[in-house]
């Protein structure tokens, strides 16, 4: 054979050994590959089963407020039926006289505070508060009481019975008049609960809103690092240290601690925009709902935060001598008494009207916390001003608006001041927000815009509506931005009843602000109205150069 044919034959040998190498290693890598992802996938990932490993475990339940319901309903119904049915029969006829006949009122029983008390049942044992409630709301008590259980233990069983009381002639003691409550199933692996209240319900976490009350609501377990994270979530879950507080450790850099966002159902190591999330559309970000938690902020319901301060007594001078010109001639000047609005009032937000505003906000998923001292900010007397400098433009309330409103709270806060005039909602210097509103408590708002508001009862009804009008502004309810309807006031200056605005049954609309309407319309009552519950918008007091 010639030796060109040998070489060639040499050289495809060579080459289909190669080719059959490759292939081979090809083969065993990829087997290997594969056999070693197949371990991978199917690996099984240990589980540290423990509930309490570092601490012995207890239950602990914290009532952090509980609010009783039903002042509406006292307040304007108050005194005899037979009375009540009296003026029923009057409006239908006449609504002006009803209207000063019922302002004339002094009413029966609306100073009687409700009575109630609590029993929790943790894990089978009772607690029984051992002092009753006399009161609307128990502000933010924060009271803590706990139950210890068997090591190891997975879930607890918690209920919680609100009793409403009653007290009787001749009986030294209250008696139980009505009960309601709720039933909640707590896991300590993972610090969350269910049953009647559960993460991201309706009513919010940690929050029972019933038809007798209202109760903000915490429950926790023994922890190691007193982190509120319970160990099971920290080793399994999150993969945290559980021997290090992680109340205020940041693993994503998001400006909101772990602890925080493991309660809400934020990933801790995953980076969120929490300066600019508002899950709940209440104006209230979570970088802002986080900074309020004290005060039981909840990122998932809608909440209104307002700060309330009070004018200095009004001085008591109900007449003046002014110099004017004669009433025959003209052009003679004489002096003459004149009425003045000085009629020595103390200008204070009451507590009946405070409760009235949450429990009709509350009806529409909405709560209002209301600082007037109760939450380290409110309740201070700014200084007294005349209506003539009362004004929001006139520059004197930016004064208070810098030295009575802390900083940290703008933007978060409406900041109300109960005074002897006014009656405005008008930005100031925070972002030219439209965040400050003032209501009048002088005599004379309370004869011709509230129609003889003269008795106490009668006055907090129309403080509570005079509040209730301004804090619509500030969600938005202006003439000129939503409805032709708010300030509107065609029919006290005597145009015809068929009034476009008659429709507009609500608080918003003069008309029935002057009839101590206490309300928003929902929509329902024709052409003209307009449902402000359902276009509410809360965060509106936070867009500039809005005021009315």
């Amino acid at each position: 054979m010639p030796k060109k044919s040998n070489n060639a034959l040499k050289a495809i040998v060579a080459i289909a050994v190669v080719v059959i190498l490759l292939i081979s290693g090809i083969y065993v890598y990829y087997e290997y590959y594969y056999e070693e992802v197949e371990e991978e996938e199917f690996a099984v990932v240990e589980i540290d089963d423990r509930v309490s490993p570092l601490t012995n475990q207890a239950v602990f339940f914290e009532i952090n407020r509980i609010r009783h319901k039903g002042i509406i309903d006292q307040m304007m119904n108050s005194g005899s039926k037979v009375v009540n049915n009296i003026l029923k029969r009057i409006s239908s006829i006449n609504k002006d006289l009803y209207l000063i006949l019922d302002g004339l009122r002094p009413g029966i029983g609306w100073r009687k505070k409700p009575i109630f008390n609590f029993i929790a049942i943790l894990d089978g044992f009772e607690y029984i508060a051992p002092k009753d409630f006399e009161t609307w709301d128990t502000d933010y008590m924060n009271i803590e009481f706990f139950r210890n259980v068997e090591e190891e233990q997975s879930v607890a069983e918690i209920e919680i019975k609100l009793v409403d009381k009653e007290k009787k002639v001749l009986r030294k003691n209250p008696v139980n008049r009505a009960m309601e409550g709720f039933r909640l199933t707590y896991d300590f692996k993972t610090g969350r609960w269910n049953g009647d209240d559960f993460f991201n319900d309706s009513d919010g976490y940690g929050h029972f809103n019933g038809s007798l009350f209202e109760m903000w609501f915490n429950i926790r377990q023994t922890d190691y690092d007193a982190d509120g994270i319970p160990f099971w979530t920290e080793v399994n879950v999150l993969k945290t240290n559980p021997r290090v507080n992680d109340m205020k450790l940041d693993p994503d850099d998001d400006g909101i601690p772990t602890a925080w966002e493991w309660k809400w159902g934020y990933d801790p190591h995953v980076w969120d925009n929490h300066t600019y999330l508002d899950p709940d559309e209440d104006g209230i970000q979570n970088i802002e709902e986080w900074y309020m938690e004290k005060w039981l902020a909840n990122p998932y319901y809608r909440e209104i935060y307002i700060e309330a301060d009070f004018m200095e007594r009004t001085p008591f001078r109900p007449y003046k001598i002014d110099i004017g010109p004669g009433r025959i001639i003209k052009r003679i000047q004489r002096p003459r008494i004149v009425k003045t609005t000085y009629d020595g009032t103390k200008n204070i937000f009451y507590e009946e009207s405070q409760q009235m505003l949450m429990e009709r906000f509350s009806e529409h998923s909405i709560t209002v916390h209301i600082d007037d001292g109760c939450m380290d900010g409110g309740g201070d007397y700014v200084q007294f001003l005349p209506e003539g400098t009362y004004r929001g433009n006139t520059g004197y309330f930016s004064e208070f608006y810098k030295n009575n409103f802390d900083d940290e709270r703008k933007g978060i806060f409406r900041y109300l001041v109960t005074g002897h005039w006014g009656g405005w909602v008008y930005p100031q210097d925070f972002k030219n927000y439209a965040d400050v509103m003032t209501t009048p408590t002088n005599r004379v708002f309370n004869k011709n815009s509230l129609c003889w508001a003269f008795t106490p009862r009668v006055k907090r009804i129309g403080q509570a509506v005079a509040v209730m009008h301004e804090l619509g502004h500030t969600c938005s309810f202006s003439r000129e931005g939503t409805w032709g309807g708010v300030d509107n006031s065609s029919k006290r200056c005597g145009d015809p009843p068929d009034y476009p605005w008659f429709d507009y049954v609500s608080v918003m609309n003069y008309d029935y602000f002057g009839e101590r309407y206490f309300d928003y319309s929902d929509g329902t009552h024709g052409e003209y109205d307009y449902d402000d519950w359902g276009k509410i918008d809360l965060p509106f007091f936070q867009r500039p150069g809005r005021g009315a």
